[in-house]
């Protein structure tokens, strides 16, 4: 990523109190530009930001088209990440009217908004869930991603484009620091099976993906991080390997688990590349993929085709728990 991309420039970032939007503002204050952070939230923009006189703050929901259309009509962007969403997947298979005004009419006010005031880009922060979907908030993220690859193929201007991502190691609502918190109360943790797999990387590794979707974006794509998954089983014996480091006298505890089996709209593995879209997908860089989109009126400039297997976690897992273990002690440590 050239990191001149980001000099000079104003950024508006959607959802910008969540994990991934706070820590990508975190690595943009290192550049001479200017963030502008659009959620709902007014007490955590004022946690995180309030102090803080370099980032402009704009109390807004993307479900408020005319507030969206302002903001960036005052503040002229030049480009846009769309991190604002509900996630939980298991709530939203219960309130499905909900996740559609938000992840996908707000995704579509975003793109709009984008395109009224000549965005360069705007970028969709999606989901691993959004591949082949089988739950109603992965289904909202597959919809947003083609909503704005048609934005794309209808603009003469503004650039569309989407990322996927997995799970988020120590970011808020993920499984991990859960785990780790009922384990500092001596309780057992609850999980679907030991043999169902997740992709899994750090917040830092999320802000790379992003940004450089942005860097990297032509027009309509889906980029892909290049991650590995893990079994929960695993998962569970890097956990125990971390929390016996820390313990004195060498004193040995085992996790007690407990399987609960399968959540309203869980996958037992996770899926970020169909196989369906194999014939478009190309290599943007060593670490990220880029899904070309169908119908478009851009001329891409990826040559290098992607020859390898689809991306579904059980066809990407990693069995070492020693690298598993390094993983999670960086994820931890990018959160804290």
């Amino acid at each position: 990523m050239n990191k001149e991309f980001f000099n000079n420039k104003k950024i508006l970032i959607t959802g910008g109190t969540g994990s991934l939007g706070k820590a990508i503002i975190k690595y943009l204050k290192q550049f001479n530009c200017k963030v502008i952070v659009y959620s709902r939230d007014e007490g955590k923009q004022a946690l995180a930001f309030g102090s803080d006189s370099s980032i402009i703050r704009v109390i807004g929901d993307v479900r408020d088209f005319e507030k969206l259309n302002t903001t960036l009509s005052i503040h002229k962007p030049d480009y846009v990440i769309h991190t604002g969403a509900l996630k939980r997947v298991d709530d939203m298979e219960f309130y499905p009217d909900e996740c559609v005004k938000t992840n996908v009419q707000g995704s579509e006010n975003v793109a709009r908004a984008s395109l009224l005031n000549n965005v360069k880009k705007c970028i969709l922060v999606s989901t691993d869930k959004a591949c082949q979907p089988i739950n109603v908030y992965g289904s909202s993220k597959f919809i947003a991603e083609r909503i704005f690859t048609n934005y794309d193929y209808n603009s003469n201007s503004t650039i569309f484009a989407s990322v996927r991502y997995g799970n988020v190691i120590a970011s808020r609502g993920s499984f991990i620091p859960l785990w780790i918190g009922l384990l500092n109360k001596g309780e057992s943790i609850k999980v679907t099976s030991m043999e169902c797999t997740r992709f899994l990387f750090t917040l830092s590794d999320a802000v790379d993906t992003v940004l450089n979707s942005l860097f990297y974006a032509e027009g309509g794509e889906v980029f892909i991080p290049k991650i590995n998954s893990f079994a929960m089983g695993n998962v569970i014996k890097a956990i125990e390997k971390i929390i016996n480091e820390d313990t004195l006298m060498n004193l040995k505890h085992t996790i007690d688990t407990e399987i609960i089996g399968m959540r309203p709209g869980e996958k037992f593995h996770e899926d970020m590349l169909a196989k369906t879209e194999l014939d478009f997908t190309y290599e943007a860089s060593d670490k990220l993929l880029t899904v070309l989109p169908q119908y478009t009126n851009r001329n891409h400039s990826f040559k290098s085709k992607y020859t390898g297997l689809e991306f579904n976690s059980s066809l990407h897992n990693n069995n070492n728990v020693n690298d598993l273990v390094k993983l999670i002690k960086r994820g931890i440590k990018d959160a804290n």
